[in-house]
């Protein structure tokens, strides 16, 4: 299998860009997350849907004991006006910088090696530095399917 045949192309977050922005590049794309580019342009981090509703939504320590919570936890909601709120903010904030990029003439065994290596589903495809797209490991399911 090519490499090639396994990206996503999507929209690239910017500064300034609101949550709800960047969330709609996501779900359009069909992908967890999307890069952000600073003004010069280039790839500085990731925006993730996971992580924006991690910082945003739940206390850390209900990450911490999750496999201790009942199935019913009517304490802890996700407001409507917080989930407003947040998608009208920038999402500069929930920008992680560390992220995973490949050149478009890596091989695919590298690709699923590094998702591995760093427990990630999706890395970036760039091209001489240009970003091309996504390529999450469904994508490379999905054509191991059309395949065989």
């Amino acid at each position: 299998m090519k490499i090639e045949n396994v990206i996503t192309p999507t929209g690239v977050a910017r500064p300034g860009m609101t949550v709800r922005e960047g969330f709609k590049l996501c779900l359009q794309a069909g992908v967890p997350g999307i890069p952000f580019v600073n003004q010069a342009g280039q790839v500085a981090g990731i925006f993730s849907i996971r992580e924006t509703l991690r910082r945003a939504c739940i206390p850390e320590i209900m990450v911490n004991y999750a496999d201790l919570l009942g199935d019913t936890t009517s304490c802890v909601e996700i407001p409507d006006e917080h989930a407003r709120q947040l998608l009208g903010i920038t999402l500069d904030g929930f920008v992680r910088e560390e992220h995973v990029d490949v050149a478009l003439d890596t091989t695919l065994v590298k690709v699923v090696a590094l998702m591995e290596k760093h427990s990630i589903n999706y890395v970036f495809v760039h091209d001489d530095g240009n970003y091309i797209g996504v390529i999450t490991i469904w994508a490379i399911a999905r054509r191991m399917i059309e395949l065989f």
